[in-house]
């Protein structure tokens, strides 16, 4: 499917003069080339893998292979197509297998697959594990040969153009990054792609929605929880402490529970805004949490408000139909938020221009975050709880 351009603004940093462009330009030449040539080396390593395992014959053949090698929000975007794809291949008797990112793990543990999944890292940290990485890469490409291979991964880079150019499959399903141009109005572009690639192998639905996420019907059994999600997979998609301050203290009339949801390796950031926290607040209604995925599901699921920045918790709050507020930039709008299960669910940012960056941020500041007033947090957050019907699950 042809992708439509997206025209964007540029803006030019004003604190990198041209000497500096021009070091980073050579500098990122010099990462692109050395990578292709790793790969290119990996490529010799794959055909001698091949030529091993036909060797000692065992070669592994399966019907299909399905392809996401991603994080958490995505795995729980994409669950209901490789469901869907899964039970059409078992149903005329064929196997499956998917081949998934290990950063994703926790919620297969949550939710566990009836399916094979094969696991490497997506982002491996250091050159050690990203050459382990590459091994793991190419022991899968070498031992399974497949009838079909769908992709499910549309960010272009180098790990999924190697799998694509050197996976043993009779027929290569795959779709490279935007399919659509603008916001969408309740599906996100990342459901459209799901739909895309279903409808080119006969099984799409007839309307895009079916592809969405439902877990469970919210309840809203607390009156005082607030299940506060602050930290993103990376700091240029986070809020400032000292706005969430701001929040909370605006919302203290209502006696609530902050629960500061966060990962291991969030800890420190956690315990810094749980303490300006308590400054503004003049209170201990404070709680830093962390834990297993399903933890977190009955804290959203159960919460009276949800309040995130685009992360996992941001589509488990939508899946489960619960209250949430959720502060998202332009990176990638549209790609993967905003979409909706019901009025409940608020997404709020600062729009600008150079929307569809992908996260190569050119402003001085990152403005699509930073410049979102607390008081247009508050109005969305009076919105979402003043909604209280609730839909059924579908």
């Amino acid at each position: 499917m042809s992708r439509p351009s997206i025209e964007t603004e540029s803006f030019r940093n004003p604190l990198r003069n041209a000497s500096e462009r021009h070091l980073v330009a050579r500098d990122s030449w010099v990462r692109r080339t050395l990578k292709a040539l790793a790969w290119k080396g990996f490529g010799q390593v794959l055909f001698c893998a091949k030529l091993g395992y036909s060797i000692l014959g065992v070669t592994r053949r399966v019907d299909t292979i399905i392809y996401k090698v991603d994080r958490l929000g995505d795995w729980l975007l994409v669950e209901p197509t490789i469901t869907r794809i899964v039970t059409e291949t078992r149903s005329r008797g064929e196997t499956v297998v998917v081949w998934a990112a290990l950063e994703a793990a926790a919620i297969r543990e949550w939710r566990t697959p009836d399916y094979k999944v094969e696991e490497f890292f997506l982002e491996p940290k250091g050159l050690a594990a990203k050459v382990r990485r590459a091994f793991a890469v190419v022991g899968l490409l070498a031992r399974y040969r497949a009838r079909r291979f769908i992709c499910l991964r549309y960010s272009p880079e180098p790990v999924r153009d190697f799998v694509l150019a050197n996976v043993n499959a009779e027929e290569i399903y795959a779709l490279s990054w935007r399919i659509a141009a603008g916001p969408p109005a309740t599906i996100p572009h990342e459901v459209y792609r799901h739909h895309a690639i279903l409808a080119s192998v006969g099984l799409e639905p007839k309307n895009p929605e079916e592809l969405l996420p439902r877990i469970s019907v919210w309840r809203g059994r607390s009156a005082r929880r607030v299940v506060l999600a602050p930290f993103s997979s990376a700091k240029i998609k986070d809020w400032m402490d000292e706005s969430w301050c701001k929040v909370a203290e605006a919302l203290t009339s209502r006696e609530l529970l902050f629960e500061i949801w966060v990962g291991a390796d969030q800890r420190a950031m956690a315990d810094g805004l749980a303490r300006k926290m308590a400054e503004h607040l003049g209170t201990n209604n404070i709680e830093i949490r962390s834990g297993p995925l399903g933890q977190l599901a009955e804290a959203v699921g159960s919460a009276h408000l949800v309040l995130t920045v685009d992360t996992f918790a941001a589509h488990l709050a939508v899946a489960l139909d619960a209250r949430m507020v959720c502060l998202i930039g332009g990176g990638q709008f549209g790609d993967f938020g905003p979409w909706h299960n019901s009025a409940r669910q608020r997404w709020v940012t600062y729009e600008l221009p150079c929307f569809g960056c992908n996260w190569r941020c050119t402003r001085v500041r990152v403005e699509c975050l930073e410049d979102i007033p607390v008081s247009r947090v508050l109005l969305e957050i009076e919105a979402a709880l003043a909604v209280t019907s609730v839909r059924s699950s579908t």
